[in-house]
């Protein structure tokens, strides 16, 4: 079943015209409550309007149940202030539902009728997924190019930008993604940053780039500590250790191995957590490391020349602080 939520409810902007309007402005502020309320005093009257049966398909929680009462309340006549909201709602009903041919249809409709429409950058977005969902890949690497062309800066734009980069990485073409995501991780828009810095370590990992892989996901956790995915990267960054010692090792003369015990963007953080990890009686360093202009603080505990030793020292600072760590070559 579908599900209408309240964040999708709020995307609408209506004006006062009359009790059922009333109730629309009410789910428009995002007073859920109040507008359920004021609905059920007005399901008791005789008469219902169309633009009522509008008002209630917006509170329906149940989509199919919502997308008939929508039907019914064009048949019964609503207001023509809500045609495009209506039109947005049955795309979105259409995505949701995966039905991505009519997403297709619906959209170029909505974009020939509302070129410059309210929802114009979530239709665009829309319709190149269902686009690539059709295998209809050039088309929707059009929309998206217009999607970021149109909002160069504005949060819409670079969505466009990060599903570009998802594109490429859902390809096969990693280091190509990954230069799309160094741009948007600097985003201020932490729904942008967020997701591209998680797939930097993602695409870090499919390159088999794993210290940078381990500084990536190390960047991540502190700038979003509750990022959705974050446990189970961790558990993917957790195998590096076996995989660095498969791959390279003692393989290489000189390699020596430390504990990589955090990442900040704080050098004062960095500077209070070597302090405290010198009580283990090993060599704490703090190294700088510059990404897309940006400086960070690296903190290494120790210089071991087996990947044995390390692990064995990993093993106990983890014991001690209740913290994963990676181990890595330098």
């Amino acid at each position: 079943m579908l599900r209408i939520t309240a964040l999708i409810l709020c995307l609408f902007s209506v004006a006062d015209l009359g009790h059922a309007s009333n109730i629309v402005e009410l789910i428009n502020k995002g007073d859920i409550d109040q507008a359920r309320r004021e609905m059920e005093k007005s399901l008791s009257a005789t008469h219902r309007d169309g633009t009522l049966l509008f008002a209630q398909a917006l509170l329906e929680t149940d989509g199919k149940n919502s997308l008939q009462l929508l039907s019914t309340a064009e048949k019964s006549g609503v207001s023509p202030e809500y045609d495009e909201d209506i039109a947005h709602l049955r795309i979105l009903y259409s995505f949701a539902n995966a039905a991505y041919d009519n997403v297709i249809q619906q959209s170029s409709s909505y974009l020939n009728k509302w070129e410059n429409g309210r929802y114009r950058t979530n239709v665009l977005r829309l319709a190149a997924i269902a686009n690539e969902h059709n295998s209809l890949i050039d088309k929707a690497t059009r929309l998206r190019s217009q999607l970021a062309k149109e909002n160069p800066e504005a949060e819409f734009g670079q969505i466009g930008k990060l599903d570009q980069a998802n594109a490429l990485y859902g390809s096969g073409r990693y280091d190509e993604a990954m230069k799309v995501y160094q741009k948007l991780a600097s985003s201020k828009f932490d729904v942008i940053s967020a997701p591209a810095m998680y797939m930097m370590t993602r695409s870090a990992l499919k390159t088999n780039h794993f210290d940078d892989a381990i500084f990536r996901f190390n960047l991540l956790k502190e700038g979003y500590p509750d990022a959705v995915g974050l446990d189970d990267l961790m558990e993917e960054v957790s195998q590096i250790e076996k995989k660095s010692e498969d791959s390279r090792a003692e393989k290489i003369t000189g390699t020596s191995y430390s504990i990589q015990a955090g990442v900040f963007s704080d050098r004062d953080n960095a500077k209070n957590l070597a302090k405290r990890l010198k009580e283990y009686g090993e060599p704490v360093e703090t190294a700088d490391k510059t990404i897309s202009g940006k400086k960070y603080y690296v903190v290494y505990v120790g210089r071991f020349r087996s990947m044995e030793k390390a692990m064995a020292f990993k093993s106990r600072l983890e014991a001690s602080e209740k913290e994963a760590f990676q181990v890595v070559a330098r």
